[in-house]
């Protein structure tokens, strides 16, 4: 399968950067926030159009956050926390969306490894 890319435009150019480095999305004031393991990318965009194309595998825990599910450690009810150390509220309206979607990810991955 093809590794999917976010195509970020800044200063006039537009950037590829591969989804698998990025460990979750932040949308503030209409702005995006790339967080990747050795920087943070920000342009203007809307996370909505970075969610539908990036699913199964990042998961909008908030209005405000977009996970990579490869990179969330542990969560309970109320926060997810994230391999980089971040925690990051998950709203409680879409607790028990996300358990559904990461125990999907999870079992996914275990299939990817047998074939």
């Amino acid at each position: 399968m093809e590794p999917k890319e976010i195509l970020v435009k800044s200063s006039g150019q537009i950037k590829p950067v591969p989804a698998d480095n990025v460990y979750y999305i932040e949308s503030s004031n209409r702005k995006v926030i790339l967080y990747l393991k050795e920087k943070k990318i920000e342009y203007y965009g809307k996370i909505s159009e970075l969610e539908e194309s990036l699913k199964p595998d990042f998961f909008r825990i908030h209005k405000g956050y977009l996970i990579n599910m490869k990179y969330s450690e542990w969560y309970d009810r109320t926060e997810v926390q994230m391999k980089n150390g971040d925690r990051l509220p998950i709203s409680k309206y879409k607790y028990q969306e996300f358990i559904k979607a990461y125990q999907n990810y999870i079992s996914r991955g275990r299939k990817e490894k047998l074939l």
